[in-house]
């Protein structure tokens, strides 16, 4: 029996079967709550000839939502404090997990990976610990930007756009970097060629507050990135060829874009994710959970340790004196 097999039987399948049947009332709930809706609705739209259908599914559709929000919640909470939280436990004993915080806006700002204005800024589940030497601390975020717009009309509507969505992680060093470089994904190059690398010069010189392009020679890595630094000798020195290769494996590995920042002394790294990471199984989910669930729950709270590792942080071959 593997070792994840073997916490999943002792830790986790007494959990998951208490947690399944926690959503099956739930769902028991929805439907019930949700027919008797319908049935209303259908009144509604029949006697009014179909007029206020519309409104009283609207109607409707909060109702249900608002009679059965602190049951959501309670099937929520329970499966972060019951799953989650011991993961984290099983990961190491001294990491702490708070399912409510996370990393705040100002210090998301302080990575300076984004230079694009913030109107909106939401995080959880923070899990924060020391791998080796690396003190880290890594969280869901969403950063948003809106835009408004007036229509012919004279109609003023607010559309909000995703900045990022996904993971930041923090990795706490004891020395200040000198300058500041900055790994995006390289759009462009892969994209426009030559015309790509201009335009990524441009860019470095509208942003990042004095960084420049650094040009690399590892092609496969600069197919898939882009740097800028402020200093271009410390970022060839923190960009060693270990390293740029462990980044091209580590993005093959997560299969999502990343960003990274090296400023003052701290590493953040933003893993792009569409989904929540912690989240449990959909109420109307008919299969139970089972030990593929413990597996892909696992895998996402040891995010931290993998980074560290991957990368291998710990080794710290750029925190020499400025």
């Amino acid at each position: 029996m593997s070792t994840t097999e073997a916490i999943y039987a002792a830790e986790l399948a007494p959990v998951f079967a208490e947690l399944d049947q926690l959503r099956q009332s739930v769902f028991r709930r929805l439907l019930i709550s949700g027919g008797i809706a319908l049935a209303i609705v259908v009144v509604v739209a029949v006697v009014s000839v179909g007029c206020l259908a519309l409104p009283a599914l609207i109607i409707a559709g909060i109702a249900v939502w608002w009679l059965n929000r602190e049951s959501l919640a309670t099937y929520q909470s329970q499966f972060k404090e019951q799953v989650v939280a011991r993961l984290v436990g099983i990961i190491d004993p001294t990491w702490r997990y708070d399912a409510r915080q996370g990393i705040g806006e100002d210090e998301f700002r302080a990575s300076q990976i984004w230079d694009t204005s913030i109107d909106r800024y939401a995080c959880e589940d923070l899990i924060a610990g020391e791998v080796g030497a690396t003190a880290f601390r890594f969280s869901e975020v969403h950063a948003e930007y809106k835009t408004r717009r007036t229509d012919s009309q004279g109609e003023r509507t607010t559309e909000w756009h995703t900045i990022v969505r996904g993971v930041f992680f923090i990795g706490d060093f004891n020395k200040s970097f000198g300058g500041r470089t900055f790994v995006k994904p390289d759009a462009a190059e892969s994209m426009l060629g030559g015309i790509g690398q201009a335009l990524q010069g441009l860019t470095a010189s509208l942003s990042h507050h004095g960084a420049e392009l650094v040009k690399l020679e590892d092609p496969e890595f600069e197919r898939l990135f882009v740097v800028y630094g402020t200093d271009q000798i410390e970022a060839r020195y923190i960009l060693s060829t270990s390293l740029m290769r462990r980044l091209v494996e580590f993005r093959r590995t997560v299969g999502s874009d990343i960003w990274l920042s090296f400023v003052d002394s701290r590493v953040h790294l933003v893993i792009s994710h569409a989904g929540d990471l912690f989240e449990p199984p959909p109420v109307w989910r008919t299969k139970p959970m089972d030990l593929a669930d413990a597996q892909a729950y696992l895998r996402d709270v040891a995010l931290a340790r993998d980074i560290i590792g991957e990368l291998n942080l710990n080794l710290r071959i750029w925190s020499k004196q400025a």
